[in-house]
């Protein structure tokens, strides 16, 4: 539909100059969009003669506000051009054209594709001024956002597991649990940044334009937080920290099987999404996310507390493995549209709508059949039962993914449902191995 014919919808409408004394103003006004012209009838007092000659801006606006507080149904058109006088009113021939709609574009989304212009507008104007202008963010906070610090739920709890699996076979250290968690952390938030930076660099994230708490990576790059160089920095900084944290824990519980769990965690973290191997583009990033917050953490934390592995660890690591898994896979079904523009080819990409949805539904069934199968296969304490009391969560996640799939916004409850049943089930499994071990279960 083009302006002239769609102008009925914009009832609300002015003209903003600059005036002689260089302040900017905005009138109400009649407009009329005429063979390519804007044309405009101040309110009365601003006379067009002397607005003629400048710049100007001229808005169609419509705005519902809602009872209740707020605003729905946005959308405007602006133009921008020299004015020019033809008797009492103004004629604009835009050289600009500006335009948005909110049943097109949702208001996140019109947020999300305006903010590379926002700051390119900012940039220069900083140049022009001699000021460099940054996000109103402190050190600690924009430290928090680029690492994603809420997300370390899914190291601590396998941790957990690890260390409870550990107590019920008799060994314990506080310090080198915490030890463990530490190292295991800054690796983990080391992933987070890289994965950030190399989403970035290869046009994932650019490429995503709807975004949520829980999908389209911290945005950290995008938003002006921190750096291409300064992510770089710090991922490689993070990476290191773990690295000698790891290194520390091998050369004193045990060389060869420390720095190769070290290593594999190490792996699995750069090459999530790190060329050439790109594990999230090739559709081995589910597998990867399974692998090293499962196994390799659990049975790591394991090995640390008891110097030898166990098939009781092993086991206990794969429902963890699988609910961590399925945090990302979940938040991936937001991002699908997206990925494919950008080439990544992560499972829910590859899958049909019901391919996807059973997957998920067999990832679940899997999780609790194993925390079932422990006790029965007296690899564990019947306490470990007590997480199967979140069935009911994972099938409403499994409710939400099949009423949402496909709708970014709408799928945030669902999105937020998973993490809340990834950490409470796995925080019920530690839990059962603690109990257990202190009952002599």
């Amino acid at each position: 539909m083009s302006v002239a014919t769609d102008q009925e919808l914009y009832e609300q409408r002015a003209i903003s100059f600059v005036d002689d004394d260089g302040y900017p103003v905005t009138v109400p006004a009649r407009v009329s969009v005429e063979d390519g012209e804007i044309k405009v009838r101040p309110a009365k007092g601003f006379d067009p003669p002397k607005i003629a000659g400048r710049r100007v801006n001229v808005v169609l606006n419509h705005i519902t506000p809602l009872a209740g507080g707020g605003y729905t149904d946005r959308r405007y058109i602006a133009f921008t051009g020299q004015a020019a006088a033809e008797g009492d009113q103004l004629v604009v021939r835009p050289e600009r054209t500006y335009r948005w709609n909110e049943r097109e574009v949702p208001f996140p989304e019109y947020v999300e594709v305006s903010t590379p212009r926002a700051r390119r507008y900012l940039e220069a104007l900083g140049k022009r001024l001699g000021v460099d202008f940054k996000p109103a963010i402190g050190a600690f906070w924009r430290f928090f956002r680029v690492v994603r610090f809420p997300f370390l739920i899914a190291t601590a709890v396998p941790v957990a597991i690890g260390g409870g699996v550990a107590l019920y076979h008799d060994s314990f250290d506080v310090a080198l649990l915490l030890l463990t968690f530490l190292g295991l952390a800054l690796i983990h938030m080391g992933l987070n940044v890289a994965n950030d930076y190399f989403d970035t660099v290869l046009g994932a994230d650019p490429a995503n334009r709807r975004p949520t708490p829980f999908s389209g990576g911290s945005r950290s790059i995008l938003y002006g937080l921190i750096s291409e160089s300064g992510a770089r920095a710090l991922y490689a900084s993070l990476f290191g920290s773990g690295v000698a944290i790891g290194l520390y824990l091998a050369l004193t519980r045990g060389l060869l099987p420390i720095l190769g769990l070290t290593a594999l965690g190490l792996f699995l973290a750069y090459f999530y999404t790190a060329p050439p191997i790109k594990l999230a583009y090739r559709g081995l990033g589910e597998l990867a996310v399974g692998t090293g917050f499962g196994p390799v953490i659990v049975m790591g934390t394991y090995f640390v507390q008891t110097q030898r592995f166990s098939l009781d660890a092993l086991v206990a690591s794969i429902p963890i493995g699988l609910l961590i898994m399925l945090i990302l896979y979940v938040n991936e079904i937001p991002d699908a549209e997206f990925d494919r523009i950008a080439g990544k080819r992560q499972l829910v990409t590859r899958f049909s709508r019901e391919q996807a949805l059973a997957f998920l539904a067999g990832s679940l069934a899997a999780t609790y059949s194993v925390i079932a199968l422990i006790p029965v296969l007296r690899l564990g304490p019947p306490t470990v039962l007590v997480a199967l009391a979140t069935i009911p969560l994972a099938v409403k996640v499994y409710q939400g993914a099949r009423s949402n799939f496909g709708k970014q916004y709408e799928m945030i409850p669902t999105m937020s449902l998973n993490v809340n049943n990834a950490a409470i089930t796995g925080a019920l499994i530690a839990a059962g191995y603690f109990v257990g071990a202190l009952l002599g279960l």
